[in-house]
């Protein structure tokens, strides 16, 4: 407002007499629009008028009350069954105890097999590769060996051999050494253990026997699944091997970082970190600790941690950004390393530390001090089971003296390793494990542990792998030696095939976690088949975090037996809403296992309809006719197997399972059993039922919408009506429209449905979810569902029925419930008022202005900010979720001092020259194990950009909102961009519906403001993690492993490590250069 004040007192008698105009016109104005907007009394009935209108669709459209009374007379003959939650988790925690048993008792078979088998073999130094029988290399990309032999199995999902294994080598290990051979000549006879366990338990998979030496056994016989441009798999470095031989660890990793390391020692230090962090599990605890004048931890995480993956990437980033300076002291080093674990050693917090293998692993470029005034003082001192072994590395090819560390090494029960070279940090790293299974060998103790869930690497999904050691008992040799480690995989769907799910119905479901509290299976867990990581996620990172879910978390890590009911939200399957539930949770550990099973069940899943008498043919034929019926409806099925050997999979369309089921059908008199009884009755009840419904719902698809009193007689169209049912049924009618439909051909696993059934006495509504402006869109359309609950005796869910409404549809109603007299501004005046229909969730259903109607489906955060932001708070509440699985694209421009950062056109060629045959001198073999990787290794290397957009496993955030509870309506003004313009708005919850009516004045002219300035978070948004965040996380509760392995009187060092002996040929080296250079020129 623009006021002037003249100098003259002559002339301010008048500028106040018009300037007292002014205002007065102004608060006119501003009364008059006022008046103009409704009250919160009108906002109020026409909220109430429009709830009624919509409760009408129970006589017009959806008529849900009728629908039940069909339900109810076509289970009159059927029992009502109460869901027993205990009862039904027992079963399944018995059922799958037994099976993987077998797979337990099969590895047994394998190991003793094992065991004898290197026992007999004579070693010999001139065995060749020809002396080895059916021996079949996976790795076999030119067909010459294990694809000539193999068959498609749907089972394994790729071609297989069950009659002989196959075998896979590490690229950096020469495959005819003696110690390799020899090892493949005695593991042959694993072959007949292999496929007696496969014939006697046809639900085993994937039999394998990583030995110390670096081949992996695996049966039946595959070609391997190479991931990534170079085949880098090295079985020693799976979670599983390493678990698998030896105890859990507590490991401080003591890095020299002084000046004399700059360069290529400290980059070499640097990968060897990462790659001793790869040999670690979760059960495993780290602390990196570097040293030069002084020590200090390296990053913020100043005690020990758990080994698991945010943790593991969080020291491989730290660690990359060291850098050497002044000089060194290694007794400073060593004293801060003993401090940490006196520290860690008197702490109290729960659930931190293995208690097991305490351990220091020194990386230096040599040293002329050997630290002894310290171990004598801090190490020596200890009675010897509890005294910290001490690992040693050279690192680098500097010609400082490497005496002492070799001391420091065999007077610590460690080893001592040099690593002069980038190709021989993975070998040499791991030389550690054999000296950890010492006393476990010795003591021949073997323990079945359990592992956690990665992806197979032989491509059957997420699968967990149940271990034991295999020890070398041959006479002549050593008894405390490791010679591998044999494994069995059992997949997460193995297990969850168990899952009582008729019962759970369409929101019930179990779950599994281990004693560190990860996941073991559950719903949200989601799996990334071309992502190699698998994160470690806690039952919190899957579940809406709260204290009474963290008691039960508590209650499975213990392995007790119970139930709970627990109110939490529950994040809808589309993810973008939640909404509060009362669940009930049963959990009782699985035998045999480490492993703890949960079952969750919605407060309505109570009973369920137990459907009396066979499957009879008669109800086969019946059940045929109705399927192929041509009339105008839709019938869509569920990919669901309603039959044994059934083959169908989420991957096939209704049409698809309809012949897959009708072909089944009629084969009935061949297999009568074949068929799940209840599954099937239950369809051919919701084939009755939904014929006559359907029938009725499409007599009543024009609906007149005709508010009381109004002159108006719109009407409008419904596009299509549906119903889907508790059996896997949706009909839909006209068929036209089912392919609207055909996204949620499973009603079970649909939004829609699972809501539906939550808000089971509610009309909702459903826009298409949508980003941005839909610019193709000419109309848009409107999901409104309602559940049907059957009323025999309890209360069960049956079905949900829906109508497929034009937008148009919602306008008119909105419009027609809100008429009022010619001083108030309604729907219809598009110019004056703006009119939104909200869901539960915040997004935009209806909306009277043209220029909102291409936003159908979005945020509301995105159409209008400023009044998002207002109802945020009042009428709206959110939940923040942190998605710790979600992938984002690796644009692969990160630096890195990893050895393969890099992209060289002829790295598959240097690669391939490391196994080609020609190459036949083992000398030759060790010079390039030990220097191909160092020729590119030198400075970090920036990864060069490519049309191809990988996905890596990150951290995103989002939001989902939901209705508070404790308020219906909310009023107010928003002052947008500046205090010049204002607008009034009112809201209203609409009764027995999931809307919210809003009227607000229009927007301001020349003032957009986004969702992110008022911090209006919906959807997924990638985030980083702060450093501090994670490094002050207060560790979880957990349980660790029952034994520790890691002290026993026997156990001598006679073999504590050494640098090669063996002379390397300059000559060789030049020539190895030479054609390295020679092959990158060519390609």
């Amino acid at each position: 407002m623009l006021i002037y004040t003249p100098k003259r007192d002559v002339m301010a008698a008048r500028c106040t007499s018009a300037f007292q105009m002014f205002l007065l016109v102004f608060v006119l104005s501003t009364l008059s629009f006022g008046m103009n907007m409704p009250n919160e009394t009108l906002v109020r009935t026409w909220a109430e008028q429009l709830g009624r209108n919509i409760a009408g669709f129970d006589k017009r459209s959806l008529p849900f009350t009728t629908i039940r009374t069909f339900f109810d007379e076509s289970t009159k003959e059927s029992e009502v069954e109460e869901v027993n939650g205990t009862a039904l988790i027992l079963e399944m925690a018995d059922q799958v105890a037994q099976m993987l048993g077998n797979k337990t008792a099969a590895l047994k078979r394998a190991v003793k097999v094992a065991e004898s088998a290197a026992a007999r073999h004579n070693y010999s130094e001139n065995i060749k590769e020809s002396n080895l029988v059916n021996y079949y290399k996976s790795k076999d990309d030119a067909c010459i060996s294990v694809c000539k032999i193999l068959e498609y199995s749907e089972k394994f999902r790729q071609g297989i051999n069950t009659s002989v294994s196959s075998v896979h080598i590490p690229v950096e290990i020469y495959d005819k050494d003696p110690e390799i051979l020899n090892a493949l000549k005695w593991s042959h006879e694993l072959d007949k253990v292999f496929r007696e366990n496969y014939e006697e338990d046809k639900e085993i998979l994937w039999q394998y026997f990583g030995s110390q030496t670096g081949f992996m056994r695996s049966f039946p016989a595959s070609k391997w699944r190479q991931t990534g441009e170079v085949d880098l798999y090295d079985v020693r470095r799976r979670p599983w091997y390493t678990q698998g031989s030896s105890s859990p660890k507590d490991m401080l990793i003591l890095i020299d970082t002084s000046g004399s390391v700059v360069g290529q020692s400290l980059q070499l230090m640097k990968v060897a970190v990462k790659s001793i962090l790869d040999t670690l599990g979760e059960n495993d605890f780290v602390q990196i600790v570097q040293f030069a004048k002084e020590a200090v931890t390296v990053g913020c995480m100043k005690r020990f941690v758990q080994a698991n993956y945010r943790n593991k990437k969080y020291l491989s980033r730290v660690v990359s950004e060291m850098k050497a300076e002044e000089m060194a002291n290694i007794s400073k080093g060593l004293e801060y390393a003993f401090d940490q674990f006196d520290q860690f050693e008197n702490s109290t917090e729960a659930g931190v530390g293995a208690h097991c293998n305490k351990m220091i692993m020194l990386l230096t470029d040599g040293s002329t001090d050997n630290g002894d005034e310290v171990f004598k003082r801090r190490n020596f001192n200890r009675p010897l089971k509890n005294r910290v072994r001490v690992f040693t590395y050279a690192v680098g090819q500097n010609p400082n003296p490497v005496k002492d560390l070799k001391w420091m090494a065999c007077a610590n029960r460690g080893y001592f390793s040099e690593i002069p070279a980038m190709g021989a940090i993975r070998a040499r790293v791991q030389e550690y494990l054999p000296v950890l299974s010492r006393p476990a060998a010795l003591g021949d103790l073997k323990e079945l542990k359990w592992g956690n869930i990665y992806n197979d690497s032989l491509g059957l999904g997420l699968v967990v792998t149940v271990t034991l050691p295999v020890y070398n008992r041959a006479p002549s040799g050593s008894n405390q030696t490791i010679l591998g480690v044999m494994g069995i995989d059992v997949t997460t769907e193995q297990m969850k095939r168990y899952s009582p799910v008729w019962q759970l119905g369409p929101s019930g479901y179990t779950f599994a976690i281990n004693t560190n509290g990860y996941v073991i299976f559950h719903p949200s867990l989601k799996i990334h088949d071309d992502i190699e990581d698998t994160p470690n996620l806690d039952f919190l990172d899957i579940e809406i975090e709260s204290e009474a879910k963290d008691k039960l978390r508590g209650d499975m890590i213990d392995g007790k037996n119970g139930v709970v009911e627990i109110s939490s939200f529950d994040l809808s399957v589309d993810e973008n809403y939640v909404h509060e539930e009362r669940r009930r949770y049963f959990y009782t550990p699985i035998g045999n296992t480490t492993f703890s099973l949960g079952l969750s069940l919605p407060s309505y899943q109570k009973f369920i309809v137990k459907h009396s008498g066979p499957f009879t043919k008669a109800n086969a034929t019946e059940l045929i006719k109705l399927l192929e019926e041509q009339e105008d409806r839709a019938k869509l099925l569920a990919p669901w197997k309603y039959y044994k050997s059934s083959e169908v999979t989420d991957s096939y369309n209704s049409s698809d399972v309809v012949r897959d089921l009708v072909a089944a059908l009629q084969n009935y008199s061949q297999s009568p059993d074949t068929f799940d009884t209840e599954m099937m009755k239950q369809l051919h009840l919701d084939l009755r039922v939904s014929n006559i419904s359907i029938k009725m719902m499409k007599d009543m698809m024009r609906v007149t919408l005709t508010s009381p009193g109004s002159a108006d007689n719109d009407t409008a169209n419904i596009t299509a009506v549906f119903m889907a049912t508790y059996g896997g049924l949706t009909t839909v009618s006209p068929k036209s429209m089912s392919s609207v439909l055909e996204r949620y051909q499973d009603p079970w696993k649909s939004a829609y449905f699972r809501r539906a059934l939550h808000y089971k006495q509610t009309f909702m509504f459903h826009a298409l979810y949508t980003t941005d402006y839909q610019e193709n869109m000419t109309s848009p359309t409107v999901m409104v569902t309602h559940s049907v609950f059957g009323s025999k005796k309890e209360e069960k869910p049956v079905a949900v029925i829906g109508a497929i409404v034009d937008h148009d549809f919602l306008l008119q109603m909105m419009n027609s419930s809100s008429k009022s007299g010619d001083s108030v501004y309604s729907c219809k005046d598009v110019d004056n008022a703006v009119c939104f229909l909200l869901d539960d969730g915040a997004f935009v259903v209806a909306a009277n202005h043209p220029d909102y109607h291409l936003q159908i489906g979005r945020f509301l955060g995105h159409v209008d900010a400023g009044l998002m932001e207002q109802l945020y708070g009042s009428v709206y509440h959110r939940v923040e979720e942190v998605d710790y699985q979600a992938t984002c694209v690796d644009y692969g421009n990160e630096t890195s001092a990893a050895p393969l950062s890099f992209r060289i056109p002829s790295i598959n060629l240097v690669f391939e020259l490391l196994t080609v045959n020609w190459w036949n001198s083992v000398w030759t073999w060790a010079v390039v194990n030990l220097n191909v990787y160092s020729w590119f290794s030198s400075p970090p290397t920036v990864a060069a950009s490519s049309d191809d957009q990988e996905e890596k496993i990150c951290i995103k955030q989002r939001a989902q909102y939901y209705f508070n509870p404790n308020l219906e309506e909310t009023n107010g003004i928003i002052y947008p961009c500046n205090e010049n313009c204002t607008r009034d708005y009112l809201a209203r919850r609409v009764p027995d519906t999931n809307l919210l009516f809003v009227i607000i004045s229009p927007a301001c002219p020349n003032c957009y403001e986004p969702a992110s300035s008022k911090n209006l978070v919906q959807e997924p948004v990638e985030m980083a993690l702060a450093d501090n965040d994670l490094c002050n996380q207060t560790a979880r509760y957990r349980r660790n492993p029952a034994k520790c392995y890691d002290f026993d009187t026997r156990e001598t060092n006679p073999v504590c490590g050494g640098p090669l002996t063996s002379p390397v040929s300059v000559v060789l080296v030049v020539v190895a250069t030479l054609l390295t250079v020679i092959s990158a020129r060519l390609s």
